[in-house]
């Protein structure tokens, strides 16, 4: 569609990326579509590692070209590869007049190749003092919901397999990326977001970033209803509907929220030293290439 828009949100984990997909959901005429490059990565015919058993939803349609049909929420992983993921970014999204994905930087590997065509591009990002502690919370409860016990010294960031990319390269994984897309001319304008701006500044923020992508701003996107019934017409995987609509970790940040909660305000970072090991080394290599994407971010 000649008026269609496309936005693809890259992302640090922990940057509040699901509640932002959950707020533009409320976009008229418009497909959300959830990490299907993560799906890929994790689930996919591709993975490095097995995957469990994923459940079963109903109603999901391919065409005759293996492309999902409808919302395809819930769909199965097998059919994900990377190739596959970026045939489905570029399909067409008939009688959507905007089209925005949602990815996670660091599980694209680089494969700058398989970015797909007709999109622009915004980086979300967050504060590493903020990211990382949040980030092993959320891989203690999963490991620990498999019966893995964990003490709070242990290193989780650090149990990364070699062969997945390791916590502490988010950063600079998503710096290559924006790089890469503004020196190649994929996007001339794209957009940097620091998650912790978005939550002081909601209206502020959304509508300076659809105005630069040419989508109508409402104040309908700062609020939503609780609950995951909105991921009904989402376009993700039975693998991710169901970590959304049953983990604990999603329950205070995604579930339950119905708005953008403004952040404690903090005059300063804290000391490193009062974290983990693992979460000191994944903030201390992580800050320069923070630091230079918060240089050019939206303010």
């Amino acid at each position: 569609m000649s008026d269609q828009t496309r936005v693809l949100i890259w992302a640090v984990p922990r940057t509040c990326s699901s509640i932002l997909l959950k707020s533009l959901s409320s976009i008229p005429d418009s497909q959300m579509i959830y990490e299907l490059y993560s799906t890929a990565n994790f689930y996919g015919p591709e993975r490095v590692r097995p995957a469990p058993p994923e459940p079963t939803y109903e109603g999901i349609e391919l065409d005759g070209n293996g492309l999902l049909k409808g919302p395809g929420s819930g769909f199965k992983s097998s059919i994900c590869t990377f190739e596959w993921v970026k045939r489905q970014l570029e399909a067409d999204y008939q009688g959507k007049k905007v089209v925005i994905a949602k990815e996670m930087a660091l599980w694209f590997y680089g494969r700058y190749d398989l970015i797909p065509k007709g999109y622009r591009h915004v980086f979300l990002i967050r504060s590493p003092y903020k990211v990382f502690p949040s980030w092993k919370k959320m891989r203690t409860e999963l490991l620990e919901s498999s019966g893995i016990k964990i003490s709070p010294e242990d290193p989780v960031l650090d149990q990364i397999p070699k062969e997945l990319s390791h916590p502490g390269d988010a950063y600079k994984e998503i710096t290559d990326l924006w790089l890469h897309i503004k020196e190649n001319n994929l996007d001339t304008d794209p957009i940097i977001i620091d998650s912790d701006d978005l939550l002081q500044n909601p209206k502020e923020i959304l509508s300076a970033v659809c105005s630069r992508v040419g989508i109508p701003y409402s104040d309908s996107l700062l609020s939503w209803e609780a609950g995951v019934t909105v991921v009904d017409q989402w376009m993700v995987s039975s693998a991710f509907k169901n970590l959304m609509e049953n983990t604990d970790f999603y329950q205070k940040t995604f579930r339950n929220t119905t708005c953008f909660k403004t952040p404690v305000p903090e005059s300063e970072n804290p000391d490193l030293s009062t974290f983990s090991p693992d979460v000191q080394r994944c903030i201390y290599n992580s800050m320069p290439y923070y630091l230079k994407l918060l240089e050019q971010r939206l303010k």
